[in-house]
């Protein structure tokens, strides 16, 4: 009975002997090395219309076990702009082994541009008409392409359909490198005298370096009838800001007007 008792306790003392040998010799041959990621250039300079393909262009992935695994690697994310048209791309890599590597580099975007509004019609509706305000609006991005369901927007007052005025109203919008762009402008709510008449622009909203010449008359296209035409511009090209240019189409029993907005950057 001693015997077995001496004997299972040497048995049990080499199991556990084996079982750290096994451990140790585990870690001692299990790669835990993650790859190494390595780029041409600290600063990739692209297009703004440049694919996944592109983003990966002069970045190989090398690992000391399972050799060029460069096939592995992705764009894991890229940043907010730090600065106008700059951000950071990080990218990620896996070897054979499961062992993940990650890289930064500053990514600059040629050709970059903030988003742009623009409006099929105006920001004008008669009294008693359904005012949808995000009904004609839309935006652009060089980056991402139709941002119109981003957008959003807030008053500083309710909105009356049933009570002439101007109602001003922020519209913001933001692309996929964080860049937020506002368009401060006015929603108009006019007598239902100038119903009668359509007015047409060529354009409802324009984007004017300051200093610029601004002929307001270049934007009218025309009108459903015939009548005399006034335009009623405050525009001064000097000073950056939003301004309005009023087309109003008196004709023998019918009027009509439209409206463009002008931003002075």
């Amino acid at each position: 009975m001693k015997k077995l008792r001496m004997f299972s306790i040497a048995l049990l003392f080499m199991s556990v002997v084996a079982f750290l040998l096994f451990k140790v010799y585990q870690r001692m041959t299990t790669d835990n090395i993650p790859p190494v990621i390595t780029c041409e250039t600290d600063e990739l300079v692209i297009s703004v219309y440049a694919d996944t393909k592109d983003l990966l262009r002069g970045v190989t992935v090398q690992d000391d076990v399972s050799g060029d695994v460069t096939d592995s690697l992705v764009v894991e994310s890229l940043s907010s702009f730090t600065e106008e048209g700059i951000g950071i791309i990080t990218y990620a890599a896996v070897d054979e082994s499961l062992n993940v590597a990650r890289c930064e580099r500053t990514i600059v975007y040629k050709g970059y541009r903030p988003p742009v509004f623009e409006l099929s019609a105006p920001l004008s509706f008669t009294v008693g008409e359904k005012a949808d305000i995000l009904s004609c609006i839309t935006a652009e991005s060089v980056l991402d392409g139709n941002l119109t369901s981003n957008i959003k927007y807030s008053m500083e007052s309710t909105l009356n359909n049933m009570v002439p005025g101007s109602y001003p109203v922020e519209f913001r919008v933001m692309d996929s490198c964080g860049n937020t762009v506002y368009l401060d402008a006015e929603i108009e709510i006019y007598e239902r005298a100038y119903a009668g008449i359509d007015v047409k622009l060529s354009q409802y909203l324009v984007y004017i370096p300051a200093g610029e010449t601004f002929d307001p008359g270049e934007y009218y296209v025309g009108a459903s009838q015939e009548g005399i035409l006034t335009i009623q511009s405050d525009v001064d090209t000097r000073n950056p800001g939003t301004y309005y240019v009023d087309y109003f189409v008196e004709g023998e029993r019918l009027s009509g007007k439209s409206r463009l907005i002008v931003v002075v950057q």
